[in-house]
């Protein structure tokens, strides 16, 4: 899919790639099935045939505007798509329960529970859902339901997004010279950034089921 991507986009300048990676960055917000990662390192490919770099050190990456505005471009693409499904979360979310296949497992009351739970801790349901490809559009629409202020989504989402959004993008400007090693290291940075993410999320649940029976105190505050 990378090589595919590229070879798209690399005809038509820079320009077109910082749209590009933009707007399929969007349209995943929309349901686009196309893996946001694959999309940046696409980005970063691209701005490395942008430049006039024969290698891509590490000073060199951090002084070119292309990577910079590419970074960029995939930054603010992630937070608009994710912004979508938030706001469709906010608008939508109670009629999930009205649909006929759905509504013997999404019930009003689980998700009124969902909803309190994402209140309390939403700032950390949002980060780790950054870097949950599946589960990442399902927790921001109920995340958006839940009524967590748009600001607090914003915020927490666009520092995860600050840390991903770029690092795939230097990822595919350093190994820009050999797409197929870019499209390796993807997969396995992928595979490693799962697996971190899925432990986390694991700790955080088995220490909510603690709590719920009884055997933690519960979290301070309301």
């Amino acid at each position: 899919m990378l090589q595919r991507l590229v070879d798209m986009l690399s005809g038509h300048g820079l320009q077109a790639g910082y749209l590009a990676v933009f707007g399929v960055l969007v349209l995943c917000g929309f349901g686009l099935p196309v893996p946001e990662d694959i999309v940046l390192v696409t980005g970063g490919v691209l701005a490395w045939m942008g430049s006039d770099l024969e290698e891509a050190t590490f000073g060199a990456m951090v002084r070119d505007p292309g990577l910079l505005a590419m970074s960029a471009a995939g930054l603010a693409g992630i937070l608009v798509g994710d912004s979508v499904i938030f706001w469709a979360g906010r608008h939508l979310g109670s009629r999930v329960a009205e649909i006929p296949p759905l509504r013997r497992f999404i019930t009003p009351a689980r998700l009124a529970e969902a909803a309190r739970l994402i209140r309390r801790r939403g700032n950390v349901v949002v980060m780790i859902a950054r870097f949950l490809p599946g589960l990442r559009a399902p927790t921001y629409f109920t995340v958006g339901h839940s009524k967590l202020p748009y600001w607090e989504f914003l915020l927490f989402d666009g520092a995860a997004a600050l840390i991903s959004a770029p690092f795939w993008v230097c990822l595919g400007f350093y190994f820009g010279s050999n797409i197929g090693e870019a499209a390796r290291h993807a997969a396995r940075f992928g595979n490693y950034i799962l697996a971190a993410a899925l432990v986390v999320a694991a700790g955080l649940g088995i220490r909510w089921w603690l709590r719920r029976r009884g055997e933690l105190p519960p979290p301070a505050g309301p």
